[in-house]
């Protein structure tokens, strides 16, 4: 069995402590059966991002003419967006590869891997082991039970980055924030596009005042069928068929996307024969030092399961470097990570929400904006709510929620000044630029009561 001193499992942000490893004379592996460069490079996103900067653009255009410019849009080259795109990806994720296999170390293990023991991994026809060990190997897409769906070609959410034919009708199975994006994706560039929501609101994870907001913004752009489920599918000559539960009727479009969360890749690596706990859902368990319950062996990323964004990712590779190298422990800190749904309209979100205030009892004010009501609204002749939640004191900022235009941009202020201990006089003291965007998240600040 080969030895190592340091063996990384996903080629993520785990990259980064191979990367800090080796570089200082540490024996390391990786093992990545898929492409270089993890979830976010390859089928998460950047390629989204990249493909939703179409369909703003193609929505810019279709909405010209309230400002005075007639326009129309010719032709919609779906096949060379997504080759564009993938080109891109691709390229990247190749040059990482290429950059490890140059060297000597790391060394790379191009196949699945599988615990055998504990720092123990089979890979391939090989086994190997290392005294640290650092599972990063992330989350795949999961399914709903629903009959027939296994038999049919539907897309998920790394197919559906890589359709080269643009549906003609999409039928989306989810609410959250993929079925959000890729919604918007396929429906700005003429795709007509089904929702097929369980509850009664899309992104039902975010302060409900906010995706209360959102779901009457995208009901407005697409057919969103709230309180319904999916009792069978089926395929046949191109078409689905889509019987929906308690319902006569039935969908008959040429795309299906299911988009209903994902799962830990955990019991692919079978990490419990490593002796290494994790929860109910599958994700694995650590400290606050990421370290889990076998000595040696430390997991962050989306395995984890806690805030599974890859700049919490990115945030949880310094200290478990720190963690696992050296004598100087520090507990991750996940106080003000923010997040971002680029669809349209976009939001973003810091802190606790609303309900989750209520939920634990907690005192709080309120501070509300409506984009209308500023200078800039009426120049984008668009509307939005940015919302404020602080303590009892209306001083010490507990949460920031926003949707509408540039959200994903707007809320990085909140951020910045929830992360720098900063009080709501932070912002309500500064001069902003008028009539500038950001005025519009100051008059939430200036509206806590």
């Amino acid at each position: 069995m080969k030895k190592y001193d340091v063996l990384v499992i996903g080629s993520g942000a785990g990259l980064e402590v191979a990367s800090w490893a080796a570089g200082r004379g540490l024996s390391v592996a990786i093992v990545e059966e898929g492409p270089l460069g993890g979830t976010c490079l390859n089928r998460g996103c950047i390629p989204s991002k990249m493909l939703i900067h179409s369909a703003d653009v193609a929505e810019t255009i279709r909405d010209s003419a309230k400002f005075g410019i007639k326009s129309s849009i010719e032709d919609i080259d779906f096949a060379s967006i997504i080759k564009r795109v993938s080109k891109i990806v691709d390229t990247d994720s190749s040059g990482i590869e290429q950059s490890i296999k140059s060297g000597d170390n790391p060394t790379l293990y191009k196949v699945r891997g599988k615990f055998i023991g504990p720092k123990q991994l089979q890979v391939g026809e090989e086994q190997i082991e290392a005294e640290k060990v650092f599972i990063v190997g992330g989350t795949r897409p999961s399914f709903p039970p629903i009959p027939g769906l296994k038999d049919t070609p539907f897309l998920d959410s790394t197919k559906a980055l890589r359709l080269e034919k643009q549906p003609e009708h999409l039928v989306v199975i989810g609410g959250g924030y993929i079925a959000a994006e890729l919604a918007h994706f396929y429906g700005s560039l003429g795709t007509k596009v089904t929702l097929l929501v369980r509850g009664k609101l899309m992104l039902s994870n975010e302060d409900e005042e906010i995706a209360k907001w959102f779901t009457d913004e995208f009901s407005k752009k697409h057919e969103i069928l709230f309180d319904t489920e999916a009792e069978s599918v089926s395929y046949q000559d191109n078409t689905y068929s889509i019987k929906l539960k308690d319902s006569d009727k039935t969908l008959e479009p040429d795309q299906l996307l299911v988009a209903t969360g994902r799962v830990s890749n955990s019991d692919i690596l079978d990490v419990k024969t490593a002796g290494v706990e994790t929860d109910d859902h599958g994700y694995i368990k650590v400290d606050e030092y990421l370290k889990t319950n076998v000595s040696g062996i430390y997991a962050f990323g989306d395995i984890v399961g806690i805030l599974p964004f890859r700049h919490t990712a990115n945030e949880q590779v310094g200290y478990a470097i720190r963690n696992a190298f050296t004598e100087h422990r520090k507990s991750v800190d996940y106080f003000a990570i923010g997040h971002a749904v680029f669809s349209s309209p976009q939001i973003g979100g810091v802190g606790k929400t609303e309900q989750e205030l209520k939920k634990e009892d907690i005192p709080y004010k309120v501070g509300r904006a409506e984009l209308k009501d500023t200078g800039m609204g009426g120049a984008l002749q668009a509307n939005g709510l940015a919302k404020v939640l602080t303590d009892e004191t209306g001083q010490k900022i507990l949460g920031v929620h926003i949707v509408g235009p540039e959200a994903s941009v707007l809320i990085h202020e909140a951020i910045v000044a929830m992360k720098a201990k900063g009080t709501v006089d932070a912002i309500t003291n500064s001069v902003y630029i008028h009539p500038a965007l950001p005025e519009w998240l100051q008059r939430a600040f200036f509206a806590i009561e």
